[in-house]
């Protein structure tokens, strides 16, 4: 019941939420301020003074997938929505005060990857930025913390048709609290940029178990100079940089005292147990004509990471292993690319019993319409391990606006 009411409610303040969006526009008053629409951006209204904007935009994923487990010979074909996101972004008051907002609408955005929470969490990001000057930004709310690349790059500008198994298994995915951001340029144009975020270590859901913060850290070094078009968070050289372009990061987080087994994201550990969590990585991009390069390190390490049930028996634990992705791509025409893609996964000895290190190889080809912003990819995956072998084919379209 209580489940039910609080879906109801969720649901009832999206479609408001909707209506004075739309109610919005419909009201426009042109001699009050101006209107930009263009494909592949938000529309943004805003104040002849520019003290205010909003910006409203969205995209939409369907996917079509096909799996084969070698081991036992099962096959499995399923279409979904995988995405359906709605933004909402601009500045207030000045340009010195920013906003954004972004809700999700899928089942597998909404669906909570905790069994024993009931709330749907269609709130992905929910941030107030203050910026003082060039250098600094601060903010607070809701949204990604500064982790592994593939993670801070949107699910929209991806060379295949989604994240890699490396991804999942070590990102930090979102969490709420406070972000520092400090940038600095260089007299050759090198561009330094680092990212403190102080926040609960539970993630998005709504969680009572909280006892200690999660820590985490990110430096970028970008030596030549800033990407076109912040293409560093960008797969693929979709601009074609002309000169060669280069970034690397480096990122360590600390999650104490976390109930989860991913911190911010997976099951609750057994027994109200707790567990500290170290998270180590380096990252780093490279492009130059249509060319593209991208390679993560990670590794992560726990205390009190592993988990039993003593009724049942069952297991829960953190990941504790490294993990390896490489990733490159060659735009061959303006419109078309082929991507390559090696993954893997390998946990340490201590959970060995409980899960085995998995290789990941996939090709893929994208065509471009309009950039990132309309374009159709298929991809084809083999994940070999010690304990399972099994086949993937995609094929996904992606409309951004």
């Amino acid at each position: 019941m209580f489940v039910a009411k609080n879906t109801a409610l969720k649901t009832s303040f999206v479609s408001v939420f909707l209506l004075f969006s739309i109610f919005s526009v419909a009201q426009y008053n042109p001699d009050n301020g101006f209107m930009d629409a263009h494909f592949g951006k938000p529309i943004t209204f805003s104040s002849r003074d520019s003290s205010f904007s909003l910006g409203i935009g969205g995209r939409i994923q369907s996917l079509a997938e096909a799996r084969r487990d070698v081991m036992t010979d099962k096959d499995n074909i399923d279409f979904s929505i995988r995405r359906l996101r709605l933004n909402f972004a601009g500045n207030a008051i000045s340009q010195k005060f920013t906003y954004r907002i972004q809700l999700c609408f899928s089942q597998r955005d909404v669906s909570s990857d905790n069994s024993l929470v009931p709330n749907n969490v269609f709130l992905r990001d929910a941030m107030l930025f203050f910026s003082p000057n060039k250098h600094w930004r601060f903010g607070f709310g809701q949204t990604k913390l500064p982790g592994n690349r593939q993670r801070q790059t949107s699910s929209a500008n991806l060379q295949f048709a989604d994240r890699s198994n490396t991804n999942s298994l070590f990102t930090l995915d979102r969490d709420k609290g406070f972000w520092i951001v400090y940038t600095a340029r260089t007299k050759k144009k090198a561009i330094i940029s680092n990212t403190l975020a102080i926040t609960s270590g539970e993630g998005r859901i709504t969680s009572d178990k909280t006892t200690g913060l999660c820590y985490s850290f990110r430096s970028e070094v970008l030596p030549f100079g800033e990407f076109k078009n912040n293409g560093d968070y960008i797969e693929s050289d979709i601009f074609f940089e002309d000169k060669f372009k280069f970034s690397v990061g480096f990122v360590y987080s600390f999650n104490n005292r976390t109930s989860r087994v991913a911190g911010q994201l997976g099951e609750y550990l057994f027994n109200n147990q707790l567990a500290d969590i170290h998270y180590y990585g380096v990252d780093m991009v490279m492009k130059k004509k249509g060319w593209s390069f991208t390679g993560e390190l990670y590794r992560r390490t726990s205390d009190n990471g592993v988990s039993i049930n003593t009724s049942t028996s069952k297991v829960n634990f953190v990941y504790s292993g490294t993990g390896l992705l490489l990733q490159s791509g060659y735009l061959f025409t303006k419109k078309d690319e082929f991507a390559f893609r090696y993954g893997l996964t390998s946990p340490d000895n201590k959970i060995n019993s409980y899960t085995s290190k998995v290789n990941e190889y996939m090709l893929a080809y994208s065509h471009y319409f309009f950039r990132h912003n309309l374009k159709l990819q298929t991809d084809a995956g083999w994940f070999k391990g010690p304990a399972q072998e099994s086949l993937q084919w995609r094929f996904t379209g992606i409309v951004t606006f």
